[in-house]
């Protein structure tokens, strides 16, 4: 069972440091560097390649800036992707129809724990829905999100996606997706869910997170002292 929110929180609030990915995973973070697909990949005509639970190694958005879209968070504050400009931000794209997304959960109240303890870096959920013709099933045996919340005592900024435009305009091939931005607003990682990543998912990731920044850092360091 995926341990209580409080002892991942604890556990991640360490100091972090850089860490290799030694091999590629599709429960790893995926970066602009290490897009190499491992032997055991299955692709299909048409589609990426995926692991054999059927998690992507690829994402079509990495690299590029985030699609503009625009919604209402769950407290009723208007949001735009403009909001995202100029810091870090963590977007986990997920919805209440999905098993994959209520494993997840305490992982990803988690992680929002673990990410408010840095001002540098934003924390954001989107709940999407199925697809525009299953807007009825959005929310699966809950009654709201606010009910889900209630229940396992989560709270975390959620942006609804109530009619599946946000959905359509990421063009996600799994849920959960984890998406990293930078704060020119460009898409510089991503990742499906941390549940079945193995050791310490979150404390993992924040790490790869870490790594990841300090990589765009110096390279945008670079790219501004060239004459």
């Amino acid at each position: 069972a995926p341990p209580p929110v409080e002892a991942v929180a604890t556990e991640v609030a360490e100091p972090l440091q850089a860490a290799v990915i030694e091999e590629v995973s599709a429960t790893s973070l995926i970066t602009l560097a290490n897009q190499d697909v491992p032997a055991s990949a299955v692709t299909k005509p048409g589609d990426v390649p995926r692991d054999e639970y059927g998690r992507p190694f690829r994402y079509e958005g990495l690299g590029d800036p985030l699609p503009e879209f625009k919604g209402t968070l769950l407290n009723g504050s208007p949001f735009t992707t403009s909001d995202l400009l100029g810091q870090w931000t963590v977007i986990d794209v997920w919805g209440l129809w999905c098993p994959d997304c209520i494993v997840d959960g305490p992982y990803v109240a988690a992680l929002n724990a673990a990410l408010a303890q840095d001002p540098d870096v934003n924390f954001l959920a989107i709940h999407t829905p199925p697809s525009a013709a299953r807007l009825d099933d959005a929310y699966g045996r809950y009654a709201s999100i606010e009910a889900y919340f209630d229940e396992k005592g989560y709270n975390y900024p959620t942006l609804v996606d109530a009619d599946a435009s946000i959905k359509s305009v990421l063009k996600l091939r799994w849920w959960p997706t984890i998406l990293v931005i930078a704060p020119d607003g460009t898409v510089q990682g991503f990742r499906t869910e941390l549940a079945p990543a193995g050791g310490e998912p979150v404390k993992d990731f924040l790490r790869d997170i870490a790594e990841l920044r300090g990589d765009w850092n110096t390279a945008q360091s670079a790219i501004s002292q060239t004459p």
